[in-house]
């Protein structure tokens, strides 16, 4: 595919984000059948992180075909013909996951009987302009103070000695998070744009604390719906129902997980054009020394992560149905193209704006090398299957900006010299949202570009008219 039309395309519109030159070039009008194989091919490429996975689809002349088992023993689960592609876009807009599901399976190997009567544009105009963006903030954590951090375990403290003080210098990633997204929120409405935040501040996105939640009547039920989604295993269940179980396992196994699903749910309901996922970052090999402080570090990056990198054991098996669906929804949706854009943006932002160097290609995370699948836009960026990048329909971007525990970071981030809603917190939130406000700004330029190529690829012929003429010619016999 390092020829195909679509990689070319896709590479000199990225290009304007940055350089902003007007397209002078004509782009001739291609198929829908081959407006979609490309799509399809070059998303392949970054969504299975594993044969196996890889096993599991197969892209041919014909169409889409997504097995449930790698062996192919069975008919395909889902199926759609390069011509259905446009449809299948339109069901995500309006259809749920379920509904979907239902339609494809009733659906079968049959095309969409029909659709040669109603025109659908094969591929849909993103939002180019401040005005009408629909975007969610998804501040990280849910601590909203001290103590509950270091419950959640996400704060910094180090000893004032590594900076000539006898105060200790402490802060915690809720705080830094949340004011960040309340900052961006002001600019981002200042320009007609409309934000929603996916929890209040303190609190979970359903409402309540992790202690409110201990102590109600429904954590024994949410605990054994946590059970039937296979958060955990029944020895886990029995000793969770038993009342011995540490408060943070409570927390890490059941009430963090019922918090990224009402994240998602919210996310899913509102509808955005984009999601920002706000996370700040911290080095991966500096343990905590007195149970508590941190020692400065000299590195500082950054990294985003976006959808993809399906391991071979998340899509196959009839139990992983919900992902398989995910799968489809990416390979054929432009979800993932925008999504790379969109973080390439906000890694190029926080080296220019803040001078904070993306992660480095050689590194030694084990999630890099084992989960991951690096950008071909940027470094910095990683495909990756987290819960939310997974779910969350839409381009989204989940950042991790910067490093807490950096030494030059540190001083900065442990001010208390800015107040935003009534929040005492690091002015340095203020430059950071800075920065996604800048990458947002770049990626609905992009948009601007991409959208005027989007007439010269609409075109009444599909690419598999002989196909569907004998499809109908079957309908008819069988009248």
């Amino acid at each position: 595919m390092k020829n195909s039309f679509f990689r070319l395309f896709f590479i000199i519109a990225f290009s304007a984000t940055f350089s902003s030159p007007s397209f002078s070039q004509k782009i001739e009008p291609i198929p829908v059948k081959q407006f979609y194989m490309d799509r399809v091919n070059r998303n392949l490429q970054f969504l299975c992180k594993e044969a196996e996975c890889l096993d599991n689809v197969v892209a041919n002349d014909r169409g889409l075909y997504i097995y449930s088992t790698s062996q192919k023993v069975n008919k395909p689960e889902f199926v759609l013909h390069w011509r259905e592609m446009p449809h299948f876009n339109e069901l995500l807009e309006t259809k749920t996951n379920e509904e979907i599901i239902d339609i494809l399976k009733r659906k079968g190997t049959q095309y969409f009987y029909g659709i040669n009567d109603t025109h659908v544009d094969p591929a849909k105009y993103p939002v180019s302009e401040f005005k009408g963006l629909k975007i969610a903030l998804d501040p990280g954590h849910m601590a909203g103070n001290f103590e509950q951090a270091e419950f959640e375990k996400r704060y910094v403290k180090v000893e004032g000695k590594y900076y000539k003080q006898k105060r200790d210098i402490s802060f915690f990633e809720a705080n830094l998070a949340y004011t960040t997204a309340l900052r961006l929120k002001e600019m981002l409405e200042d320009k007609g744009a409309k934000v929603m935040l996916t929890h209040d501040y303190g609190k979970s996105s359903m409402g309540s604390t992790f202690e409110e939640w201990k102590n109600s009547s429904t954590r024994k039920n949410d605990i054994v719906a946590g059970y039937k989604s296979d958060w955990f295993n029944r020895e886990k269940l029995d000793y969770f129902l038993s009342g011995d179980a540490t408060d943070f396992m409570l927390f890490y196994d059941v009430y963090r997980n019922m918090d990224f699903v009402q994240r998602a749910n919210k996310i899913n309901e509102f509808d955005p054009d984009l999601t920002l996922v706000i996370h700040f970052n911290a080095s991966e090999n500096n343990p905590r020394y007195n149970d508590k402080y941190l020692k400065p570090v000299n590195s500082n990056y950054s990294m985003v992560f976006i959808p993809g990198s399906f391991m071979g054991f998340e899509i196959d098996g009839n139990e992983q149905l919900d992902q398989r669906f995910e799968l489809l929804r990416l390979l054929v949706s432009h979800d993932l193209e925008e999504s790379n854009v969109f973080a390439s943006n906000i890694i190029k932002a926080l080296n220019d704006e803040l001078k904070v160097e993306a992660v480095p290609v050689d590194n030694d995370f084990g999630f890099a090398e084992n989960y991951s699948i690096l950008s071909d836009l940027s470094t910095g960026v990683y495909h990756r299957n987290l819960y939310l990048t997974r779910v969350v329909k839409g381009p989204i971007g989940y950042t991790e900006a910067l490093y807490q525990d950096n030494v030059d970071e540190i001083p900065l981030l442990g001010k208390t010299d800015y107040t935003i809603e009534g929040i005492r917190t690091s002015s340095r939130v203020k430059e950071v949202a800075q920065v996604y406000f800048s990458a947002i700004e770049h990626w609905l330029n992009y948009n601007q570009e991409y959208s005027k190529t989007l007439d010269a690829l609409y075109e009444d012929k599909y690419g598999d008219e002989e196909a569907y003429q004998e499809f109908l010619k079957e309908k008819k016999q069988k009248r």
